[in-house]
């Protein structure tokens, strides 16, 4: 088994237990535990990318090297997965979230507009990029500055247009924060609190499917560029990451699980967290990436094998788990009502 909760999940789920302990029975339901989870997955995301745009400057000023940048990405990245796609709460939140990530990128939306802002005679800086396309401001902008093949951060001009979208993303992020200090769902009734945690959750694994669905295309004529990450070549560990958060926000308390098991539907409950073990279990642990899997028969057969575990969870969440917890898929749960 591989399963294991990463620091800021772990921190949550503890933190909400903690917060049961000392906050009257209105805040402590769903709504609240919801909150003070995204709360904690943004607080995390937001240092790490002010983390990122330190570490950009300092290889900008050669106090640091391209690998330190390149983790600080990652990390940056992995803090990402847990918030990325989930379209429930703050609407001031979701209004930052489309800043932070531009995918898919069909048409390498990113590499022409970081051309064209290099291409220009002016010295980028973040305020600056808050007027530009999106596609230049988040973490594929960065990926690409940090990654691509005509990418060079030896070259000053470029790696001043590096620091501005590092330093941009570290802007969103911390207005991303900001947006989740307050309850969007306070005083909202338990039973509608539930179906937005539901709601948060498909939608979640709705987008983690795409990221699958859009690179492995049609059988055999698969589409690797279409990727989350393909140039980073880091598109299998961000996968991971997504289920892994899903996974911890099902398990969370007052979420999910628990609702099903006070409710009696233990025999649901379990079957629910062996196919989250599942799914996770699933994703390709060999070093190969995702980009090169695509090429072979048996890699292809892997990545299928993932989604069809994705494909069961979606199915049994709008489902069984749907209507064992009262709750009307399609309004409540899915529908950006």
């Amino acid at each position: 088994m591989r399963f294991r909760l990463n620091a800021v999940a772990v921190l949550s789920v503890s933190a909400t237990l903690w917060l049961t302990g000392c906050l009257s029975q209105t805040e402590t339901g769903p709504n609240h535990g919801l909150w003070q989870l995204q709360k904690q997955r943004s607080e995390h995301f937001k240092q790490t990318a002010a983390q990122l745009a330190s570490t950009t400057a300092a290889v900008c000023d050669d106090r640091a090297t391209l690998a330190e940048a390149r983790a600080a990405w990652q990390t940056t990245m992995v803090a990402w997965m847990p918030l990325q796609g989930v379209e429930k709460g703050s609407e001031q939140a979701l209004a930052q979230s489309w800043r932070i990530q531009f995918y898919p990128d069909k048409k390498n939306t990113t590499g022409r507009k970081i051309n064209a802002l290099l291409a220009a005679d002016k010295t980028w800086q973040a305020n600056d990029l808050a007027e530009q396309s999106v596609a230049v401001q988040g973490v594929g902008a960065m990926e690409w500055l940090l990654y691509d093949a005509q990418a060079d951060m030896r070259d000053a001009k470029q790696c001043q247009l590096a620091k501005a979208v590092s330093g941009r993303l570290s802007q969103t992020a911390s207005a991303l924060n900001e947006a989740w200090q307050q309850n969007p769902w306070q005083g909202m009734p338990p039973s509608m609190a539930m179906a937005e945690k539901l709601g948060a959750l498909n939608h979640q694994l709705d987008y983690v499917m795409k990221k699958l669905s859009n690179p492995l295309g049609k059988p055999g004529f698969p589409n690797p560029y279409q990727g989350e990450a393909w140039r980073s070549r880091h598109s299998l560990a961000l996968l991971g990451e997504s289920i892994q958060a899903m996974q911890a926000m099902y398990h969370a308390d007052g979420g999910i699980e628990q609702a099903l098991r006070e409710r009696g539907f233990e025999k649901v409950a379990d079957r629910v967290s062996e196919h989250w073990q599942l799914a996770y279990d699933s994703v390709p642990t060999d070093g190969v990436p995702l980009f090169e899997r695509l090429n072979s028969v048996d890699g292809y057969r892997d990545m299928l094998t993932v989604y069809n575990n994705l494909e069961y969870l979606k199915l049994v969440l709008n489902g069984q788990v749907a209507q064992d917890l009262g709750i009307v898929v399609g309004f409540n749960a899915t529908d950006g009502d």
